[in-house]
């Protein structure tokens, strides 16, 4: 496995980590919600976590990305 050398200026072209973060933003909001709050079931907002989990993040592995530079 080889790293990307420069990853801090190129963090603005990788659409998986931005994925990935915000992922993990949505499923801290989810928990708070669910656990805070009565607003949604939390079985619902579990298997949304879930369905986004195993299908939006491999489909941005799987999209095309320019080659880093360096």
């Amino acid at each position: 496995m080889k790293f990307i050398d420069n990853w801090g200026s190129e963090l603005h072209r990788l659409w998986s980590i931005r994925f990935s973060i915000g992922f993990a933003v949505f499923t801290g909001v989810a928990t708070a919600i669910a656990g805070f709050g009565e607003v949604l079931n939390p079985y619902f907002l579990l298997v949304l976590c879930v369905v986004v989990n195993l299908v939006i993040l491999p489909l941005a592995r799987l999209a095309k990305q320019e080659a880093p530079n360096g």
